[in-house]
């Protein structure tokens, strides 16, 4: 997934959630969108160096939304976390992932109380796909989530009762990060999203974890990474 022009610049804070302060390059102090729901603990450091992508729409109170941030030790990290989704919509459609050898993809389906990230078919066999981004990585761990996170455990266990319908489900961890080695649950975090991602496993909802290789041009998925628990 190729990125447009980005602007360069040092984030000084996060106001909150999803806003953060920016001073660009030619000194102006500005705001951008912070664009997911985790803490980004270990990525946004006051000081470091972003990229931001300024936003068409004059109505809209940040004029950026922050995309990449320099890690420390020199690598980048997309923190966009709906492009985990479209990372692997690319990847389906091009038939990059081995591990889901579908030829018909279909995204945002309804299921259940929910709307889960993927269905793939090929005819006869249908497998529902849930897709997490992963940003936090710890002596080359990646772990999810970053904060406490309810919804993704219910998407755990409507991948349940996928298992349980006859249908093949899988969770796809994509560490938008190149130093991500291996993948595991962040328990310290959230010990009842690990303690359900291992029951869920259990039953039969496959675990795959992916690390990225990151640019200020593009970002696309690298390689598979072992899942531990």
């Amino acid at each position: 997934m190729r990125f447009p022009a980005l602007t360069p610049a040092i984030f000084i804070k996060r106001s909150n959630r999803f806003v953060a302060g920016v001073q660009l390059d030619s000194g102006k102090v500005s705001s951008a969108f912070v664009p997911t729901t985790g803490r980004l603990t270990g990525v946004l450091k006051p000081g470091c160096r972003v990229w931001l992508e300024p936003t068409s729409d004059p109505k809209r109170k940040t004029p950026f939304t922050m995309v990449l941030v320099q890690l420390e030790n020199g690598g980048l990290c997309s923190v966009t976390a709906i492009y985990a989704n479209t990372l692997v919509k690319e990847a389906l459609q091009g038939g990059h992932l081995g591990a889901f050898p579908y030829p018909q993809v279909e995204n945002e389906v309804p299921f259940g109380h929910s709307r889960l990230d993927f269905r793939l078919s090929d005819g006869s066999k249908t497998c529902w796909v849930e897709v997490k981004s992963v940003t936090y990585v710890q002596d080359g761990i990646g772990l999810f989530p970053d904060a406490p996170t309810g919804r993704g455990r219910k998407h755990l266990l409507e991948l349940a009762k996928v298992i349980k319908q006859g249908d093949q489900a899988s969770v796809v961890f994509i560490a938008q990060r190149e130093d991500a080695q291996r993948f595991e649950p962040f328990e310290r975090i959230d010990p009842d999203f690990s303690q359900t991602l291992r029951e869920v496993c259990a039953i039969g909802v496959a675990v795959h974890a992916y690390r990225c290789q990151v640019s200020t041009a593009e970002v696309t998925i690298a390689a598979e990474i072992p899942v531990r628990f």
